[in-house]
C-alpha cells in the first residue's frame, strides 16, 4: 500500500468513524404518569447511546398532566403529548399538548393544549401529511381529530368519533374504550382497536374536510372477551398483528392490496405453552423493520415474548425472556435496533436489552429509575 493510499484510508476510516459515532447518539423522551402514588414529573428526557446502550438524564419538562404518550412528527421539531385525564361530571377530561424540540440540547418547549372532549387520550398518531393529529380516548370510547397548524401548534378539535355499544365482559367491557389510532402505512387508511367492543375500527380520511368516514369493511372482529389494544403491520404491507390486553394472545390478518377483503390466519398465546393466563394482561408489540420478528410485552407474568415471523405470516414462538420489572406497559426498539428497552411501569424502571441476529435478548446491565414510565420515543442529536 501506497503511502498516499494509506493516508486516504486512514481518513475514510475517520470520517466514517466520527459519523457513526455522531449517529448513534439520540434524545430519548419518556413519558409518565403524574398524579399517581409513586409518579413521576412529566416528560423525562434522557440521551441514548445506539453504541453501547447506556442512559444518561437531561432534564424533565413539567408542563403537562399524565403526559402518558408521546409522538414526534416526521421532521422531530414538534412532540405531541397526551394529558391522560378522566372526567368528572359533566367535565370530559383529557386533552392533547404540542411542544417544540430544541435539536442541540432537546429540552422541550410548551405550545399549547387542546382539550379532546373524552376522557382518558391513551395514543396518538398524525396523518401521513402531518397536517391532522388524532387521539384514542379509552374512559371516552372516542377519536377526537385536531388540525396542525403551521407552527406546530394544535387547533381546537375538527370531528369527535364516538363509538357505542358494549362487550361480553360485565366488568371491563360495559362501553366501548378506544386504545389506540394507527394510520395505514400506505393508505389515508386510520385503524383504532376497541378493548370493549372487541373490534378494530376501519377508517377512511376525508381531507380537507378533517372528518373520518367509515371503510367497508367497517370493522374488524376478533375473539368476544379478549379485548384488542394495540396492532402493527408487517414492513412488508401483507400482514396485520393485532394484541388482545384481556385474552393474552396475537391474531394475526392478511388482507387484501385495497383493504376490503380480511382473512383471520392465526391466533396464538403470549404466554409459554402451559402458562395460566390469569392474572396476565397484554400490553405492548413490535415488528423489527427486517419483518423477521415480533415481540410482545405480558404484564402479570412480567415478560417479553419473541415470535419469529414466517412467510406465510404466521408467528412461532421463540422465546420468553424476564423483563426485568414489574409491569412492562411498555418497550421498544431503539433507531439501530441493536437493544430492546423495557418501561416498567409498576416498579418505575427502565431496563435494556441487547439483541441478536436471532432475536435473542440480553441484559445489557443498564436499569434506569423513572416513575411510572408510560412510552419512550427517540430523536436523532444533531
Amino acid at each position: 500500500m501506497t503511502k498516499k493510499n494509506f493516508f486516504f484510508l486512514v481518513t475514510v476510516i475517520f470520517l466514517m468513524t466520527v459519523s457513526l459515532l455522531h449517529a448513534q447518539d439520540y434524545f430519548m423522551y419518556v413519558g409518565t404518569y403524574t398524579l399517581t402514588k409513586n409518579g413521576g414529573e412529566g416528560i423525562y428526557l434522557y440521551r441514548f447511546s445506539a453504541s453501547d446502550g447506556s442512559i444518561s438524564y437531561q432534564t424533565v419538562t413539567k408542563d403537562v398532566q399524565n403526559p402518558s404518550f408521546l409522538i414526534t412528527d416526521k421532521n422531530k421539531t414538534h412532540l405531541y403529548a397526551v394529558s391522560e385525564m378522566e372526567g368528572n361530571g359533566e367535565k370530559k377530561g383529557g386533552a392533547v399538548a404540542s411542544f417544540s424540540i430544541n435539536k442541540k440540547t432537546g429540552i422541550l418547549t410548551f405550545l399549547n393544549q387542546s382539550p379532546t372532549d373524552g376522557s382518558g387520550p391513551c395514543h396518538l398518531a398524525l396523518d401521513h401529511s402531518g397536517k391532522l393529529l388524532f387521539t384514542a380516548n379509552y374512559g371516552g370510547g372516542s377519536i377526537t381529530v385536531f388540525p396542525v397548524l403551521p407552527d406546530g401548534t394544535v387547533g381546537k378539535h375538527s370531528a369527535l368519533i364516538q363509538h357505542t355499544g358494549h362487550g361480553i365482559n360485565p366488568s371491563r367491557q360495559k362501553g366501548p374504550h378506544t386504545h389506540e389510532v394507527v394510520m395505514d402505512p400506505v393508505k389515508n387508511l386510520l385503524y383504532s382497536p376497541d378493548l370493549g367492543l372487541d373490534k378494530i375500527f376501519i377508517y377512511s380520511l376525508n381531507i380537507p374536510a378533517d372528518k373520518l368516514s367509515p371503510w367497508e369493511p367497517p370493522f374488524l372482529e376478533v375473539t368476544p372477551g379478549s379485548g384488542p389494544r394495540h396492532l402493527v403491520f408487517s414492513p412488508n404491507n401483507k400482514y396485520l398483528y393485532v394484541l388482545q390486553e384481556m385474552g393474552s394472545e396475537i391474531t394475526a390478518f392478511t388482507f387484501s392490496p385495497d383493504r376490503k377483503k380480511w382473512t383471520r390466519i392465526q391466533q396464538i398465546s403470549l404466554l409459554p405453552p402451559g402458562t395460566d393466563k390469569t392474572g396476565n394482561t397484554g400490553a405492548e408489540l413490535q415488528v423489527t423493520r427486517d419483518g423477521k420478528f415480533l415481540y410482545a410485552s405480558n404484564r402479570g407474568h412480567n415478560s417479553i415474548a419473541l415470535f419469529k415471523i414466517m412467510n406465510n405470516g404466521r408467528l412461532v414462538r421463540a422465546g420468553d425472556y424476564p423483563c426485568g420489572g414489574e409491569t412492562p406497559r411498555f418497550f421498544t426498539l431503539d433507531p439501530t435496533e441493536k437493544f430492546l428497552l423495557v418501561l416498567n411501569q409498576d416498579s418505575g424502571n427502565m431496563v435494556t436489552f441487547k439483541r441478536n441476529s436471532k432475536g435473542d435478548l440480553e441484559k445489557t446491565g443498564v436499569d434506569i429509575k423513572v416513575p411510572k414510565p408510560v412510552c419512550a420515543i427517540f430523536v436523532p442529536v444533531k
